[in-house]
């Protein structure tokens, strides 16, 4: 078994046991659910201990759980699916893949974070911005510093074919600027910026000191190593930032779509809300206290794509920009302390 498919597997068969659920009954719920994982199981085995329904849980990205679902097409499994991609959602919308349902506790929350038509609901969102080591950090610390070079550290950016965050941000990002955007994205490049791996392989190399900033980084991953004490910063530039929804939608091929709706409705509940909220995300309901360390810094200013727009272009975007920015072969940005000088030349 390929490396990658066995470590999914593990990773399934790991939120399956830890959450207690057996897969012997055909009263067995199927959720694919993206990171955070803890939350997901916690969520999972909450909902299971209330209602005695048993649980399989596949955790993985959100670009990982879009792969399956499509490998699974014509054979489907899953029954729930919460991503970390509001478009993500929108595509499987549009793909007649989801079974329409509103929550019963859909009042008590943030109405433009869902689809009108009630296909899928943001259970919780969080912000894409700069993470920066505290001793690089500055008030002003804007995108168009990475694309400069004004930025003076080293700076990495999850890869959007890795991260649904940093997919949708990507998008958005794009989608606002048209060719200047793209220009920025290449003049980063030129100017030191890596691309490489998933949320959390970028925010390692923020903590260990490898690179000095983390560009277009989710935030909640960020407060939560704030929390813990991490000289680091969760910067959101005053020219804008992309807020994004993590949403939950049922699949039109569920063999059990009551037991759906009623685990849809749990991710709304006080218990699981209020859990959205300790790790750091936005909770969908306003009646729920966000976390002190996400309380402390505001999103300053939301950048916003037409959905029909980002649709119509998704594809074509992301595909572009892992050929042409993100497996882009770049020189690397000399060193002026090893850059020979008329002095030091023999």
């Amino acid at each position: 078994m390929p490396r990658a498919a066995a470590a999914l597997s593990i990773t399934a068969l790991i939120a399956l046991c830890g959450c207690g659920y057996a897969m012997d009954d055909d009263e067995v719920l199927v959720v694919y659910s993206a990171g955070p994982r803890g939350l997901a199981e916690a969520v999972c085995e909450a909902f299971s201990k209330e209602t005695g329904v048993r649980i399989e849980l596949f955790s993985a990205t959100s670009g990982q759980i879009m792969a399956k679902l499509e490998a699974e097409k014509y054979n489907p499994r899953a029954d729930v699916v919460v991503l970390a991609s509001q478009f993500g959602a929108e595509w499987l919308k549009r793909e007649n893949r989801l079974l329409a349902h509103v929550p019963a506790a859909i009042e008590t929350t943030t109405q433009d974070w869902h689809d009108p038509d009630g296909f899928y609901h943001a259970t919780s969102a969080a912000a894409v911005g700069i993470a920066v080591h505290a001793d690089f950090h500055h008030d002003s610390l804007e995108w168009t510093d990475f694309f400069t070079g004004r930025f003076p550290g080293r700076a990495i950016m999850p890869a959007p074919s890795r991260s649904g965050s940093s997919a949708d941000f990507v998008l958005t990002y794009l989608l606002a600027h048209a060719d200047q955007g793209w220009a920025d994205f290449s003049a980063a490049r030129s100017q030191g910026l890596e691309i490489a791996g998933a949320n959390s392989q970028a925010i390692t190399n923020l903590l260990i000191g490898s690179h000095n900033a983390v560009f277009g980084a989710v935030d909640y991953l960020i407060f939560r190593e704030i929390a813990r004490g991490e000289p680091i910063v969760m910067h959101f530039p005053d020219s804008g930032a992309a807020l994004v929804r993590r949403p939950i939608a049922i699949l039109s091929t569920t063999r059990v779509p009551e037991l759906a709706k009623s685990f849809v409705d749990f991710y709304f509940d006080e218990s699981a809300q209020t859990e959205i909220a300790t790790r750091h995300l936005l909770p969908a309901r306003t009646d729920i206290a966000v976390s002190d360390v996400r309380a402390g810094t505001p999103l300053s200013r939301e950048l916003i794509a037409d959905m029909d727009e980002a649709m119509a272009h998704q594809r074509t975007i992301l595909r572009r920009f892992q050929y042409e920015i993100e497996r882009a072969v770049i020189p690397p940005r000399p060193d002026p302390a090893r850059t020979p000088t008329r002095e030091t030349l023999p």
